[in-house]
């Protein structure tokens, strides 16, 4: 037993020294934040696809939009097909699919699947396709000079 005449600040398993430094370290419990983060990412990635398989399945399964994001997130529904073939499909062009993809990751921050380019790729076929002006080779809007 204890000695109850002592005081309790004498034992050993109550004291503790907290490590004030530890509290500013951006770095402390790193581990049990980025678990935390992909466990939450990969949940809401399932209900993406879900969300897009649903989508799917009631009758918007012609829509570009939905085949975009698809692309963007590397769903399923896109398994063995190009944006071409799918373009095809649904009566648009691959560039039309490939914007739309584009524009969902560029919105909400994602990086693109293993379907699309890298944004390395991105940004080297935005230098290879614009003039020194910055707008897009024969664009209608921009016809080349002669």
């Amino acid at each position: 037993m204890h000695d109850l005449t002592r005081d309790a600040a004498e034992y050993d398993e109550a004291s503790y020294t907290p490590d004030f430094y530890s509290f500013d370290d951006p770095t402390a419990g790193h581990a049990f934040r980025m678990t935390a983060y992909r466990e939450a990412s990969e949940k809401l990635l399932v209900v993406l696809n879900k969300t897009i398989s649903f989508l799917a399945e009631h009758g918007y399964s012609r829509s570009k939009t939905l085949w975009g994001v698809a692309f963007a997130l590397g769903h399923p529904l896109t398994a063995g097909m190009s944006m071409l073939e799918a373009g095809r499909e649904l009566g648009c062009t691959k560039q039309a699919i490939s914007k739309i993809a584009m524009d969902f990751l560029d919105t909400t921050g994602l990086p693109p699947s293993t379907s699309l380019k890298s944004e390395e790729a991105r940004n080297t076929y935005r230098k290879t396709n614009t003039n020194k002006y910055g707008h897009k080779r024969n664009n209608i809007d921009n016809p080349p000079s002669n």
